[in-house]
């Protein structure tokens, strides 16, 4: 069932021993979100862990540091910014037992016995914001870190059309309360490694162009990924925005093969196309603007072919070409 803030805070004071899930190929708004409501939550007194399926890049670390690592027995599952439970990967089990959800995603199937969905937030972090207050918790600089590194990060540092004014004036909250913005704005934004600067090099040499330049598609096979040294699962994600930074495309497209047989494929849209729906068509989802969708089976080139097409389709409709 769907519930509002308030609900969800009782919900939260209610109970105790809480595992926190955050999506796979994690970014910073599931996070943030796990972080700030562990953070919140351990200062209620309550046991509280917040736990991702994959391996988190060490870029994030800054997020763990504050909050205390507890021993005990989890009995609530909590799922923060993950709007199906396939994206909980190894841990879908565990997410399929879900008490509350916390999302943004208007993609949201509401698995969870409890569901916290405002699609209109810019990020799921603001809306773990409005929770947090609620709870009656005094928001620290760590927990201020932890939500405006979602905000600024599933924003695209406040570039893209999802930003909205109250985005912006809980972020200068969150600077007024001690958020290290200037660091988190360089280490999310700014900083590249070695490996990053050549794995983009190498996706940005197999770009491909379809539908008069309307669309735009980078592949990463696995053979260029992993014959990387230094880079993680941050650096390949970031693939996801280059091929939308090209002008005149509407429909960037990254094609990741994260291992054998497995595709993530990243869709990114003007305001022209609701990238969603192509990524729907694939048993994915997401936002208008940002979403994706997997594969398991065939080859990088047929993914490809299929996606082009749904996304050729998405432009005909929207007078595109």
């Amino acid at each position: 069932m769907k519930i509002d803030v308030k609900e969800a805070a009782e919900f939260l004071r209610e109970n105790n021993d809480y595992l926190i899930l955050m999506h796979t190929s994690p970014d910073g708004d599931t996070l943030g979100c796990g972080t700030a409501l562990c953070g919140a939550l351990q200062r209620l007194g309550k046991n509280a862990k917040a736990v991702c399926p994959d391996e988190i890049p060490h870029k994030f670390d800054y997020l763990f540091e504050a909050f205390e690592k507890q021993d005990f027995e989890p009995k609530t599952v909590v799922c923060v910014d993950v709007a199906d439970t396939k994206l909980l990967g190894d841990m879908k089990n565990v997410g399929d037992t879900a008490k509350l959800c916390i999302d943004h995603h208007v993609s949201n199937v509401e698995y969870a016995e409890r569901t916290l969905l405002e699609p209109e937030s810019g990020a799921a972090c603001e809306i773990i914001y409005y929770v947090i207050k609620e709870l009656g918790v005094p928001i620290d600089k760590a927990i201020a870190n932890s939500l405006y590194t979602g905000m600024a990060t599933d924003t695209g540092c406040f570039k893209f059309s999802n930003t909205t004014p109250r985005t912006h004036r809980i972020a200068a909250e969150m600077i007024e309360l001690g958020a290290d913005f200037m660091h988190i704005n360089y280490t999310m934004f700014d900083m590249k490694t070695q490996g990053r600067i050549k794995l983009e090099h190498l996706a940005l040499e197999s770009i491909r162009y379809y539908a008069n330049g309307h669309i735009a598609v980078i592949f990463a096979p696995y053979s260029m990924i992993s014959g990387i040294e230094g880079i993680d699962s941050d650096d390949i994600g970031a693939l996801a925005s280059m091929p939308r930074q090209i002008q005149g495309v509407d429909v960037g497209i990254c094609i990741k093969e994260k291992k054998k047989d497995v595709f993530k494929v990243s869709i990114r849209s003007t305001e022209r196309i609701d990238c969603s729906k192509i990524a729907q068509k694939f048993g994915g989802g997401g936002h208008e603007r940002a979403s994706g969708c997997s594969f398991y089976a065939g080859t990088i080139e047929d993914i490809a072919k299929k996606v082009v097409e749904a996304s050729e389709k998405a432009c005909r409709e929207a007078g595109i070409i």
